[in-house]
Formats: structure tokens, C-alpha cells, sequence
């Protein structure tokens, strides 16, 4: 939902630009998927493993799934969670927006629609809702815990955690430490950029490209053999540049990459600090592969 208009005066616009305060987000929290997943599967056989000691050890399992933009994070962990015997709720990180330290937490607490039943841990959730007087930190994640422990066997899936203030990585961290006696898997998603600010995140797996010969049986055989391999080229392996780059040529269009992923990458350019974009800038005049003494000259 959106707030009433505001007239902004931006630089290089001549009159002011209409805008208007985003208030709520709603919609799908599942994303729906037209194709089947290509490869992967050692990293599926990874959370089926992590959740299957989850269940014998009656315990609390943290598994990371660290990725590029497009690698195919939440499309491997909608593929692990399809069938299983388990509760799902899911949170996402938010990069913009005040006051959000919790805001995953108060998603998954939503979904679940429940408090613990000790009183005092009721009050905590309650109070993280916006009901009652404010709780400590330590109570907050302490009730959390409870809360989930009540509601096991469960799979929390926190996306975006790159974004997380650490307040909330703190709280991911303890639930995995101290939660005992309940079936739990903490499921999270992030960007590399994660262990720039966590080198010591527990053992997360890092999803790469795919390899050539999955990327073209992502692409398939219904193209022609010179669109296929530019495709497969231009891609890098990475699973939404193919998809988008498939539906750019089933189009009649020119394989490229299209503007969204433009964006995408120009954002994640952005957050380049000034002397690693200079690097970029000077290697990218001799190409996709450049060399030292090129970008020194």
C-alpha cells in the first residue's frame, strides 16, 4: 500500500516528479517457478541432510545458502521444501525502511499466528507486535525460541539476510545455539556480502553458476545451436540471466541482457567502494578476462 502523492524536485527534472511513500508490502510470499530446476543436486541432498538431523537429534540446525543475485537461492530452497513433513513460515530482510530490526521475526511470528505458552514469553512476542511495553533484546529472542520450539517440527526460512541489522543476526545465531529439545531448521539466504560483515557465519554453502552443461539444459534444445550457445556465453551460468535471456530470443529478440538485469547488475556495482570499481572500469577495456598488468598500465 502507498501514501498520498508528494512533488519532488529531483535533480535534472525540470518540474517536479509525483511520488508516493510505500506504507505496507503485500502479495505471494512462495515464489511460483515454470521451469524445472537444472543440477543442484548436492546441494539439495545438503538440506535434506541438515533437516534429517534436525528430526533424529531433536535439535536446532542453521544452514546458510550464500549466492549472487539470480544464482538460484530461493529456487533450491522452494525445491527442498516441496513434500516435506514439516511446518514453513518465512521472513525477508528489508535494505531500506526504519525501525525494520525485526521485521522478519514479526513475519514468521504473523504466520505462525500463535504465542508461547509461558506468560512471561507471551508478553515478549506480544510486546514485539506492538502490544504491551517494551522487552529487552535477550527476552525477545529468548521467547522467540519458545515460540518456535512450541510450534517444531519447523523450517524458518529468513531471506536476504545480507541486509539483516545485527541485532537480528544475533538473534538467527542464538536460536541455533540454544534452542534444544525440538526439530527446528533455520534456513537462511544471502548475498556474499554477508561474510564481509560475518566472516564467522557458521558454515554457510555457497551456491555457484551453473556449469556449461546445465546451463544449456536450462536453455534447452528448442532453440537455435548459435542462440543457445549465446546464451549459455552471455549468462554466466547464472540460472535467472538464462531465463531471461530464453524468454528475450523465444520473443524474436536480440540475446542480450535485458534492462532489469541491467539494473541489477548497475545496483551491485554501486556498492563497489571507489578503488575496486576502478579496477572494474580499467579491466573491462580488455574484456570479460583482463589481466593485472593491463589494468596497471
Amino acid at each position: 500500500s502507498v501514501g498520498e502523492e508528494r512533488r519532488l524536485d529531483l535533480k535534472g527534472k525540470a518540474d517536479p516528479v509525483g511520488a508516493y511513500p510505500l506504507l505496507g508490502v503485500t502479495g505471494e510470499l512462495e515464489r511460483r517457478f515454470s521451469t524445472p530446476m537444472v543440477g543442484r543436486g548436492r546441494e539439495l541432498q545438503a538440506l535434506r541432510d541438515a533437516f534429517a538431523r534436525a528430526d533424529a537429534d531433536r535439535s536446532c540446525q542453521l544452514f546458510t545458502i550464500l549466492g549472487s543475485a539470480g544464482v538460484g537461492k530461493v529456487r533450491l530452497a522452494a525445491e527442498f521444501l516441496v513434500g516435506l513433513e514439516a511446518g514453513v513460515v518465512r521472513g525477508r530482510c528489508l535494505s531500506y525502511g526504519e525501525g525494520i530490526t525485526y521485521w522478519p521475526v514479526v513475519e514468521v511470528v504473523k504466520q505462525l499466528d500463535a504465542v508461547p505458552t509461558d506468560e512471561q514469553a507471551a508478553r515478549a512476542i506480544r510486546s514485539l507486535l506492538g502490544d504491551g511495553d517494551a522487552v529487552s533484546t535477550d527476552e525477545i529472542a529468548w521467547a522467540f525460541r519458545k515460540l518456535l520450539e512450541e510450534q517444531a517440527p519447523l523450517v524458518v526460512c529468513f531471506d536476504d539476510i545480507q541486509w539483516g541489522e545485527e541485532t537480528f543476526l544475533e538473534l538467527v545465531e542464538s536460536t541455533a545455539l540454544l534452542s534444544t529439545g525440538a526439530p527446528l531448521l533455520l534456513l537462511c539466504m544471502a548475498r556474499p556480502e554477508l561474510l564481509d560483515r560475518r566472516p564467522g557465519w557458521p558454515a554457510p554453502l555457497r551456491l555457484e553458476p551453473l556449469p556449461e552443461a546445465e546451463a544449456g539444459e536450462l536453455v534447452g534444445a528448442a532453440i537455435p545451436d548459435e542462440v543457445r550457445q549465446r546464451i549459455i556465453r552471455a549468462s554466466g551460468g547464472n540460472p535467472l540471466f538464462v531465463t531471461e535471456m530464453l524468454a528475450l530470443a523465444d520473443e524474436g529478440g536480440d540475446v542480450e541482457v535485458p534492462a532489469t538485469l541491467r539494473a541489477l547488475l548497475t545496483a551491485r556495482l554501486d556498492q563497489l567502494d571507489q578503488a575496486e570499481r576502478r579496477v572494474l572500469e580499467r579491466g573491462a577495456v580488455e574484456g570479460e578476462l583482463f589481466h593485472r598488468g593491463t589494468v596497471q598500465a
